[in-house]
């Protein structure tokens, strides 16, 4: 089981953008029933406003976009105020933002590795279960 964030996740549907090759590995794994999927809820409003508001995705590949990743057999986990409230703490203490925490708090509580795109953020909370996407290769 993983936990990958929404900088992963975008890798999927944008080619051009660096390590796509080894987010895809990973969705592929999870394809395969190698490795389940994690994320919160919040990577569907995080993806769609990348998408809107970062890429040049037509409304319609956007549509797309959102129906292949609810096809994708993702767990996905609710965003309770238990784990807000954990991730607004993890917020203080890393100096990150709650959306990015949530995704790490998420990990911790499941036991497993995040995988993120983001090495700013790996860096700075410098936590063994935040894991670079580069490192996964």
């Amino acid at each position: 089981m993983v936990v990958i964030d929404a900088s992963v996740a975008y890798k999927w549907w944008d080619l051009k953008e660096e390590q796509s090759n080894l987010a895809k590995k990973i969705l592929k794994d999870h394809s395969q029933d190698r490795q389940k999927i994690v994320v919160p809820n919040l990577i569907f409003y995080e993806l769609s406003n990348a998408w809107a508001t970062k890429s040049r995705f037509s409304l319609l590949k956007i549509k797309a976009n959102l129906n292949d990743l609810e096809s994708l057999d993702l767990e996905i986990a609710d965003i309770s105020i238990n784990l807000i409230e954990k991730a607004v703490f993890f917020s203080r203490k890393y100096k990150v933002s709650v959306y990015d925490a949530i995704y790490a708090v998420l990990a911790r509580a499941k036991k497993c590795n995040l995988i993120t795109a983001d090495d700013k953020f790996v860096d700075q909370v410098n936590l063994p279960f935040v894991k670079k996407l580069s490192s996964t290769s």
